[in-house]
């Protein structure tokens, strides 16, 4: 137990000095003052985070940032129990899908956490709710649950660097990490300063190479023999969605009305391929909504252009839609588009 509590809760030296001198005399058991550890780790940990949003933005920072935290766990804990077993059994031709999209197709960031809707078998570790990754078609609202791009902390702080030309100290992720840091948490990859300037100058890197070669998918990056020294934080991989492993870029899913909407991976490099304004990238499409699921499919058994519903042609240029001819296009469709 005691060592559980060490691993996941940890927030500072107090608990790990309390628990070692436990342990070393004998004290502890598994029920008494281990939880009493867990506990004190725990409002340890609060504790430092309402210190480090004061620290950032004040009274004002910490009561909405509390209050916004507070409900998107309510919410996403309740919609993720009362939706575990919404979603229908994947078809091979449902997803995962890699689609190429226009960046500035894609305009929202889910504001589901991991442990709401994982989309990757990796998250499960972080919900107490989901076994396996949501894949496949699924009806409901949670399409609705998002934020603008533009105003992602990430997104504005790239865009105050490589676009108007300020310094990443300057930028308000950068100051963010650092309120972390200096009150004992991780932020950015990062657990130093040290860290986060190499997390910066990655960053650097990657606009610089991205500026001069375009965006290069993780596919290619893998068979590249320096793979493993492009950044110091970042490296290209492959990551399994229902034991099937997919290319570490960006997963998406699509709304009701066709909106791309990111849930994980990817985030840095659709920033920057927006801001070069780059034509093209890869995107693993992980769930859609079933109302687009139906619009699709439209597309796909249509034997021409005319036989798809005139409300529905508007989505004749949509990148999921577009991706059906790369598998067996529709007669007619193509010439028609």
């Amino acid at each position: 137990m005691n060592a559980v509590i060490a691993e996941l809760f940890v927030t500072g030296s107090v608990v790990v000095d309390s628990q070692s001198r436990a342990v070393a005399t004998g004290a502890t058991d598994e029920f008494g003052l281990g939880y009493q550890l867990l506990g004190f780790a725990v409002l340890t940990g609060i504790w430092r985070k309402i210190r480090m949003l004061y620290q950032f933005g004040g009274v004002r920072c910490v009561l909405v940032e509390t209050y916004s935290y507070l409900v998107d766990n309510a919410f996403g804990y309740w919609w993720a129990i009362r939706h575990r077993d919404a979603s229908e059994e994947p078809r091979e031709s449902d997803c995962p899908t890699i689609v190429e999209i226009d960046p500035d197709d894609l305009r929202y960031q889910s504001s589901f956490r991991k442990a709401h809707f994982p989309t990757k078998d990796g998250d499960t570790t972080h919900s107490p709710v989901h076994d396996e990754p949501i894949v496949g078609v699924l009806g409901g609202r949670w399409d609705r649950f998002r934020t603008e791009w533009s105003e992602t902390r990430i997104h504005r702080s790239l865009e105050a660097r490589f676009a108007g030309g300020k310094s990443w100290t300057e930028t308000a992720k950068y100051q963010y990490a650092v309120c972390k840091i200096e009150n004992g948490l991780e932020d950015w990859r990062s657990s130093s300063i040290d860290d986060l300037g190499q997390r910066c100058a990655d960053l650097e890197a990657l606009y610089e190479s991205m500026a001069d070669e375009g965006y290069v998918p993780q596919t290619e990056l893998l068979e590249r023999e320096d793979a493993g020294e492009q950044l110091k934080t970042e490296t290209a991989a492959m990551k399994p969605i229902h034991g099937t492993d997919y290319p570490h870029e960006a997963r998406v899913g699509i709304g009701r009305n066709g909106e791309l909407i990111r849930f994980g991976a990817g985030k840095h490099r659709l920033s920057i391929a927006k801001l070069l304004d780059l034509d093209s990238v890869p995107v693993v499409v992980v769930v859609r909504h079933e109302r687009w699921a139906a619009i699709r499919e439209c597309f796909a058994t249509a034997d021409s252009l005319e036989d798809v519903p005139e409300r529905y042609r508007e989505f004749t240029d949509h990148p999921d839609v577009r991706s059906l001819d790369e598998r067996e296009p529709a007669p007619g469709i193509e010439a028609n588009r």
